[in-house]
């Protein structure tokens, strides 16, 4: 240990100079201020830091424990005399290292330097257990942290953002659930891009991605904040509408299709296309696949009548 800034609480000028010369024989490499009081004692440790802190017991203004919740995490030793053992213990409980009881041979003064050293080691350890838990905690964070981004990865889309056909899957099945606790019924809205291979062919994948992504975002702003907007498969997307019957989904289905009527800006070009919708609403009974295989079955009476146009249940063709 080098340099270490001792702060000693003794009125007693006697104590003082023992160990004043126990520092000198020993060659101890302290830096000792003393006081004999605990409001000076008070006073020094706001305009410094000090490695260890020696508080007699009893001093005129107070009982050197009074001292111990002043303390920021400095070890402080308390020195007791003879007899008056149950203080050091209550010291103990109350956040002391340590203490140390005077004798009258001054044997105790030997043992100083023992118990400082283990003191200070005792307050390095709890540093270190500290750090220790701290970066413990951290690691949960970030491990939990990881385990949702990579739940909500397997959830998302890479390409668009917007839920997966697993995710859609699960959402619907939650809105069976709803259905069959409150009756609040729902309905799908399956859309797709007519002609897309077509399309594909004529620009390439990477303007053909970027056109699924213009979709995308185009399907977004028309829908609501309830809506669950997906992608079901490489040119198709799916919309949850939550609360909404048939003709409620069928009028948005509608307003979805007519968004095509802009062209798209691909960047130096601008394309014009079409995009064909099925609309099924939830019957009592029906499961996930059942659902969404009526929507398709709809979707591809629209392909099969020239695309561009929406087809529900009961049979109905808008476009």
């Amino acid at each position: 240990m080098n340099g270490l800034r001792v702060l000693l609480l003794e009125d007693n000028n006697f104590d003082v100079e023992a160990i004043r010369r126990l520092i000198e024989t020993q060659n101890l490499d302290y830096e000792l201020r003393s006081v004999s009081t605990c409001g000076e004692t008070r006073r020094c440790l706001k305009e410094a830091t000090y490695n260890v802190v020696l508080l007699d017991s009893k001093v005129p203004d107070g009982p050197g424990l009074s001292i111990l919740p002043d303390l920021d995490d400095q070890p402080a030793i308390i020195i007791t005399g003879q007899g008056d053992e149950d203080t050091a213990v209550k010291a103990l409980k109350e956040g002391a290292s340590d203490y140390l009881v005077k004798d009258p041979a001054g044997m105790y003064l030997h043992l100083l330097p023992t118990v400082v050293e283990a003191a200070i080691n005792k307050k390095h350890l709890k540093e270190e257990k500290r750090k220790a838990e701290e970066e413990r905690e951290k690691l949960i964070v970030d491990l939990e942290k990881a385990h949702r981004e990579l739940k909500a990865l397997s959830r998302i889309d890479p390409l668009t953002r917007l839920s997966n056909r697993r995710d859609i899957k699960n959402k619907i099945e939650y809105e069976i659930s709803r259905f069959e606790r409150s009756g609040e019924t729902f309905s799908i809205i399956l859309g797709d891009i007519d002609r897309f291979k077509e399309i594909h062919s004529k620009l390439g994948d990477s303007a053909a991605k970027k056109l699924i992504v213009h979709v995308a975002e185009r399907f977004i702003r028309k829908c609501r904040k309830v809506d669950t907007v997906g992608r079901w498969g490489t040119e198709a997307f799916m919309v949850i509408v939550p609360e909404t019957n048939l003709s409620g989904a069928e009028t948005l289905a509608e307003n979805l299709r007519k968004l095509f009527d802009e062209k798209i800006s691909l960047g130096i070009e601008s394309i014009k296309i079409t995009a064909s919708f099925g609309v099924a609403a939830y019957v009592e009974g029906l499961s996930v696949d059942g659902i969404a295989d009526n929507a398709e079955s709809f979707l591809l009476k629209a392909k099969a009548s020239g695309g561009d146009k929406v087809v529900c249940f009961p049979s109905r063709v808008n476009g």
